[in-house]
């Protein structure tokens, strides 16, 4: 988990954590930052299950110039919350065709099971699925940490920024 949090702090620097959280915020730093928007799609979770996303929670679908992060609508606030920092952490950290290196990383889900869930979306425009449906890959274990890690920095006190945090307590490490 070290190599996991240094991770997320380079993120972090990159993407920071909005304080106090808010979802939309830091979907549009990601957005920003990747040069792509991000749109959001809530799903009758029973429709995620044949689409490659094991117990039907997320699905992040990049297309050639957007991405599109399915979810299951009939959970909580929180859980949905979850699910969708889960799939930005497979962006901001680079999981997706290119870095498909593992044997056991997950392969392009089939595209007629997407077409079915969202029709709106031509099969010719998507290139490249992730669902989470390999809990034991290096790579959903990393994606899922970064979202622990994101909502623990999001429950955390709004951190007053005084003269002397700034001078006496900052982190001189870097």
């Amino acid at each position: 988990m070290p190599g996991m949090e240094n991770r997320f702090r380079e993120v972090s620097r990159d993407v920071p954590v909005p304080s106090p959280w808010n979802l939309s915020t830091y979907l549009d730093a990601v957005a920003e930052h990747r040069g792509r928007t991000i749109t959001l799609q809530p799903v009758d979770t029973a429709l995620l299950a044949g689409t490659g996303c094991g117990t039907g929670s997320g699905l992040w679908i990049a297309k050639r110039d957007s991405d599109i992060i399915v979810y299951g609508a009939d959970t909580t606030e929180w859980h949905a919350e979850h699910i969708i920092v889960h799939e930005l952490g497979h962006m901001l950290l680079g999981h997706g065709p290119e870095s498909a290196t593992e044997p056991s990383a997950p392969t392009p889900r089939p595209l007629s099971a997407i077409a079915e869930l969202l029709p709106s979306i031509s099969p010719e425009s998507i290139a490249y699925v992730l669902g989470r449906s390999d809990y034991e890959s290096a790579r959903e274990r990393d994606a899922e940490t970064f979202a622990d890690l994101v909502m623990l920095a999001a429950m955390r006190p709004q951190r007053r920024d005084s003269l002397l945090h700034r001078t006496f307590f900052r982190d001189r490490r870097r």
